[in-house]
């Protein structure tokens, strides 16, 4: 039973609590080692997003179990006319904030999605225009509504109010959402769309590495541990749960790798590390490993966000592992913003990042390589990272999976749908 059927069977019902269990309300205290001082659902690097944004921001369109769309925030699925394809928002929507929303946030959402995260996804819609007997309608000048409807199910083309701003996140989701330098907080949205959140909040601290969410978990400062289960001892009744991917780390090469910048060259230095020397920093390694990791460049930084612990653990071995005398490589801790403007123009010999899943691994890891690839993506016919990477300045250096344990109060946790888990 899902958020809104349940929400509607305790409404009809005055014996919600002869269920053994209070449906709502409780808090749930997690701590994790990235940037909690923003949150962009329509971005292709930011981790945040991949793990909070489905909490706070809906889409058009979702997918059920086989795969097939439904409306979300859509009125109706995507419908065929002479004007093009005929997208309708629900009438009466508010965003957490309040904000009313219509067809020209519809316009404005998929726009900047498109510039974004989702450029594979919302490009081949063409351009969008207003349907001026309807506010809440726009169409979309190509694509079939069925492949429309798939594509706008991603949570990287979510409905955002006009003016959304990273740092201040509104949107229509479960909950509404606080990013602050150390603490994110979610909170239960009045205004969801879908229905309210369960609980009534979720705070997020950002761990300073993998062994400080650990250790909060064991000392029951948190109910939620990160990757691991324990550090030192278990914690009674701790429940293991794995909700599957949520991203990759990659690592980029730049014009001043030289030759070394080349598609392709990434992802066999990474390739060549054996699994074993990752595994402790909570990658899923995609290549068996073999041969003899070295960067064969010149010295170089390995540069890499300084507000990302996890992201910086791993640089940090990578710096180890590839560099060799005459070819060393220095970690670099950089500002995000020094980092978009250093990818943006190719200034740089590596760079370790963040790229999360849209939809497909072809799209996510094109986009995370220059989203002007999507426009004339290469024919590819693989379909796993790897493979993917051997044809681009960057490489997959793992899988990063949600999973740890939590205390057995928590429920439906496992699936990672936040809005759906609730606390006794």
């Amino acid at each position: 039973m899902n958020r809104r059927t349940l929400l509607a069977v305790l409404a009809a019902s005055a014996s919600a609590h002869a269920l053994g269990r209070t449906p709502f309300g409780g808090l749930v205290r997690m701590r994790i080692p990235w940037p909690t001082d923003s949150l962009d659902p329509h971005a292709i690097d930011d981790a945040a997003a991949s793990l909070f944004g489905p909490a706070i921001a809906d889409t058009l369109f979702a997918l059920d179990t086989h795969g097939r769309p439904y409306p979300a925030l859509a009125a109706k699925l995507p419908e065929k006319t002479e004007r093009g394809v005929r997208l309708t928002l629900r009438p009466n929507l508010r965003t957490a904030a309040g904000r009313v929303l219509d067809a020209r946030d519809v316009i404005f959402s998929l726009t900047r999605s498109g510039r974004a995260g989702g450029a594979a996804l919302v490009t081949p819609l063409g351009k969008l225009g207003h349907d001026p007997a309807d506010a809440y309608a726009c169409f979309a000048a190509g694509g079939d509504p069925t492949g429309i409807a798939r594509a706008l199910a991603s949570p990287v083309t979510a409905i955002l109010p006009r003016g959304f701003n990273r740092l201040k996140p509104d949107a229509t989701g479960a909950f509404s959402v606080e990013p602050g330098q150390n603490t994110l907080v979610l909170r239960r949205n009045v205004h969801a769309a879908r229905g309210a959140s369960f609980l009534d909040r979720i705070e997020v601290k950002k761990a300073v590495d993998l062994k400080d969410a650990l250790r909060s978990f064991e000392a029951g400062e948190v109910d939620v541990s990160w990757i691991e289960q324990f550090l030192h001892r278990a914690r009674p009744g701790a429940l293991r749960f794995d909700a599957g991917t949520f991203g990759w780390v990659v690592l980029h090469t730049g014009k001043d790798a030289g030759a070394w910048g080349a598609p392709g060259v990434a992802q066999g230095l990474l390739d060549a590390i054996p699994p074993a020397r990752l595994a402790h920093l909570g990658l899923k390694r995609l290549g068996s490993g073999g041969g003899v990791p070295t960067w064969g460049g010149p010295p170089a930084e390995l540069l890499v966000a300084d507000d990302s612990p996890h992201l910086g653990l791993v640089a940090r071995e990578l710096a180890a592992i590839l560099g060799r005398p005459g070819h060393e490589l220095t970690l670099a801790p950089r500002p995000r913003r020094d980092l978009v403007q250093r990818k943006a123009s190719g200034r740089f010999a590596l760079l370790l990042g963040f790229a999360r899943p849209i939809g497909s691994t072809l799209h996510a890891l094109h986009t995370a390589a220059d989203p002007a690839l999507v426009k004339n993506p290469p024919k590819l016919a693989a379909t796993d990272a790897r493979r993917i990477a051997q044809s681009l300045p960057l490489g997959v250096v793992g899988e990063l999976h949600v999973t740890g344990a939590h205390v057995p109060a928590i429920h439906n946790l496992a699936r990672w749908e936040l809005g759906n888990t609730w606390r006794k």
